[in-house]
């Protein structure tokens, strides 16, 4: 009797031919898993850029709103020294490129410097409406028509008459309205120095209270002149209220935090009037750069494409647009492939590091996924600048 079986090469081709599907069958899924890990990764990157891009065109778009124009400020604007961290004036819009110690420095790594940027819009309750009109000025003292729309807190700008020169602060004290103290409240029912009455003392120890008073207003010098702005400048001048709480500053820029992670692009906003720092909002991990150009021109016509530390304001020509460019990085770790060895931005070159990058896993940041989103934004709304 003849008995059949498996011989012991039958067996071993048969284990051979069941690893060799076995191990297709894994190499399917796990590229399939990798393929649809990696879409995901991009779709969330793409998604993460557009809201940052769209954050920034809003706060773009809407610079200016509420200023009064320009033309009543064409010899400048004294008083702020330190809205929106930028001095001298107060500017729609205003970019700088960051430096070491600003919480991300590029430059050691890719040989370039990123930007932040602020936008700062008025009121829309207030506009470009004067509110009254400034008798006499004594001391810290203002004495106007009328004080229905002022409010303890709010921030003014007052335009001299016959100068092109502005003076902008913070009132303290509103005659009748109350004092606005350290902590950023008002208390009491005013100074009695008689009805029309409004006081810009600076500081009062708290200079978070007081944006744009942190120097003695009437101290100020005439940015034409030189010499100190005198009382009788103050006699028949316009005085615009542009609020404090419909106020609003906002800051875009690139930090690691903390120090070594993933660099993340942060909105910081706050009003004229508050008693603590705003804590920055991140809005989008992996952003490794941003750039900026100002389009110069008149009548809403770019006329030149400028870097912003080569613009100076001037009555003849604005700022009618903001070109924007931002390099995001996607989130996952790509082994086997590497991205470009640079990007331009805007003319110019982001290197990507390959030694020490940061959030990079073995610090090598070309084994992830780039993309750069670039947009031409129009500032819609007149606004007005200081020399």
């Amino acid at each position: 009797m003849t008995e059949a079986g498996i011989s012991l090469v039958e067996l071993l081709v048969g284990l051979v031919v069941t690893s060799l599907l076995a191990i297709a069958v894994f190499s399917f899924f796990l590229n399939t898993s990798q393929g649809i890990s990696q879409q995901n990764a991009s779709g969330e990157m793409w998604q993460r850029g557009r809201n940052a891009l769209a954050m920034m065109r809003q706060a773009l778009e809407s610079a200016g709103y509420g200023l009064p124009h320009y033309d009543q400020c064409v010899n400048g604007v004294v008083g702020a020294s330190n809205l929106a961290g930028t001095a001298g004036a107060l500017v729609a819009v205003t970019a700088s490129a960051q430096s070491s110690g600003s919480g991300y420095d590029p430059s050691a790594s890719a040989g370039i410097n990123t930007y932040s940027f602020s936008t700062i819009i008025g009121g829309g309750t207030f506009g470009g409406a004067p509110a009254t009109t400034v008798n006499s000025q004594q001391g810290a003292n203002l004495s106007v028509s009328s004080l229905t729309n002022l409010q303890p807190g709010d921030i003014a700008l007052i335009a001299l008459p016959g100068t092109g020169v502005c003076v902008i602060g913070q009132m303290t004290n509103v005659a009748g309205k109350g004092t606005l103290n350290s902590s950023c409240n008002v208390t009491g029912g005013g100074q009695a120095t008689g009805g029309g009455t409004v006081v810009f003392n600076s500081g009062k120890g708290n200079t978070l209270c007081f944006q744009a008073n942190p120097n003695q207003l009437f101290s100020q010098p005439n940015p034409v002149t030189g010499t100190t702005i005198n009382t009788a400048a103050f006699q028949g001048a316009t005085l615009y209220n542009l609020g404090s709480q419909n106020f609003l500053f906002e800051t875009f820029q690139i930090l690691e935090n903390p120090a070594g992670s993933t660099p993340t692009l942060y909105m910081t906003q706050y009003t004229g009037l508050q008693a603590t720092a705003p804590t920055p909002q991140p809005l989008a991990t992996g952003v490794v750069d941003l750039q900026l150009r100002y389009g110069i021109g008149q009548n809403g016509q770019v006329q030149q494409w400028i870097l912003p530390e080569n613009y100076t304001p001037s009555a003849t020509q604005t700022i009618v647009a903001v070109q924007l460019a931002m390099l995001i990085r996607g989130s996952r770790y790509l082994p086997n492939s590497l991205s470009p060895t640079s990007f331009n931005l805007l003319g110019r070159t982001y290197t990507v590091p390959t030694q020490n990058g940061p959030g990079c896993l073995q610090g090598n940041c070309r084994h992830y996924e780039y993309h750069v989103f670039q947009s031409v934004v129009p500032i819609r709304n007149g606004i007005w600048e200081g020399k």
